[in-house]
């Protein structure tokens, strides 16, 4: 784990909980190794490290390629774990280097939505997610965030900061009768969806 993530972590963690008096649900379902991916809803800027904060392993996240380029925050994301992507196109580069970090036992958060929710519901799954447990047989964590979008509130306890993570699934498991399917967009696509299942029923058990 690196200097400054672990020290973070380690500093900042509790002052976050202190100061929003945040929820976690179901930390102990991470598995505390091998290849995972923590699979999140996206409503907040603000999601990676939250995430990060509210589970007990290592993390590494994708950022869209033009945040490494801005000066101060591009090696500051750096040393937080972030993988360069470029988005509105596959970037195979960038998939392939999270992939590597799955295949090395590591723990990858991604948002199957592919982009931030503006109103809070939850939105239809893009294949990314898919693609990637496929190819590297990563075991998947739902994970559902409420409260993230308000930071000037839930820093104030104004609205309650929650996090629940779900049972570990296979992409088998998640992709249901289509799991016999070839690897392609409709094996991808109905593992995404099945990501979604298991982020909609926590949401409803908030």
């Amino acid at each position: 784990m690196g200097l400054l993530y672990s020290a973070s972590r380690l500093l900042f963690s509790p002052l976050v909980a202190l100061a929003t008096g945040y929820e976690v649900r179901g930390r102990e379902n991470i598995p505390k190794s091998g290849g995972v991916i923590v699979a999140a809803n996206h409503v907040a800027y603000t999601d990676p490290p939250v995430v990060g904060f509210a589970a007990q392993r290592e993390l590494f996240y994708l950022a869209k390629e033009e945040l490494f380029r801005v000066p101060v925050l591009g090696p500051l994301i750096t040393a937080y774990n972030a993988i360069p992507i470029r988005r509105g196109k596959a970037d195979v580069a960038g998939m392939a280097r999270a992939m590597e970090v799955l295949k090395q036992g590591r723990a990858l958060i991604m948002f199957p939505e592919g982009t931030r929710s503006r109103d809070g519901n939850l939105l239809p799954a893009r294949p990314g997610v898919g693609i990637m447990s496929v190819n590297t047989n990563a075991l998947i964590v739902p994970c559902h965030l409420s409260g993230s979008d308000q930071p000037g509130k839930w820093l104030f306890r104004q609205v309650r900061l929650r996090v629940s993570f779900g049972r570990a699934r296979t992409w088998q498991e998640l992709a249901g009768e289509k799991a016999g399917l070839e690897p392609g967009r409709e094996l991808y696509q109905a593992v995404g969806d099945g990501v979604m299942r298991e982020i909609a029923a926590l949401k409803a058990g908030h």
